[in-house]
């Protein structure tokens, strides 16, 4: 994977979820399940290298909100389909709010039409519709890969899909040193979630 730079048009945004709690000086691993039953609102748990829970993802109830929770469940991000939008776009806030005040960024299907569901990562400081994504992802069969900017120079994060007994998936993350893996987590979340209507959602 390539190495995080100096180079990049944007830094990762650590100060946007929890103040570079969710950074590290190293490559991170995390594994990401789906814990969802049927009559729990219990969607997501992620888990380090030694096991230990890192963060949970829940519905709220009678909401189309999910939450990004760390292990002793303090709510980081608010994940929320944008209303009457088309492109399977998501909008991200700060903690529990949907405040416009608190809009971190927005994850969007990068064209109308094309072969494979890729998707922009657009931060709530880029005002200018017209203006490039910040981030990028590229979707494959049974992989995610993250990148900065427009172009696929940059990795600064990838996900491999391994299904498991009971057909259930184990995502494994890989995510590059300096790069908030809080927000990475949560790119994956949405992509997850968008998957099962991408055709009627788009």
């Amino acid at each position: 994977m390539a190495e995080y730079g100096q180079t990049a048009r944007h830094v990762a945004p650590a100060e946007l979820v929890a103040t570079g709690k969710f950074t590290v000086p190293y490559a991170v691993n995390l594994t990401l399940s789906n814990t969802g039953g049927l009559f729990s609102n219990d969607l997501y748990k992620v888990k380090d290298t030694n096991g230990d829970v890192v963060f949970k993802v829940k519905a709220a109830f009678f909401s189309s909100r999910h939450l990004l929770l760390d292990a002793k469940g303090t709510p980081l991000l608010t994940m929320k389909p944008k209303v009457r939008r088309r492109r399977g776009t998501r909008r991200v806030f700060r903690g529990e709010s949907t405040s416009p005040n608190d809009l971190l960024f927005s994850v969007r299907k990068s064209k109308m039409f094309q072969r494979k569901d890729n998707f922009d990562v657009v931060l709530a400081t880029s005002t200018d519709e017209a203006a490039p994504c910040d981030f990028k992802i590229i979707v494959g069969s049974k992989e995610y890969t993250i990148y900065i900017g427009e172009t696929d120079h940059e990795i600064i994060a990838q996900m491999n899909r391994k299904t498991e007994c009971c057909a259930r998936d184990r995502l494994e993350i890989t995510v590059n040193q300096n790069v908030d893996f809080a927000f990475i987590v949560s790119l994956i979340v949405i992509l997850e979630e968008i998957k099962p209507s991408r055709r009627s959602a788009m």
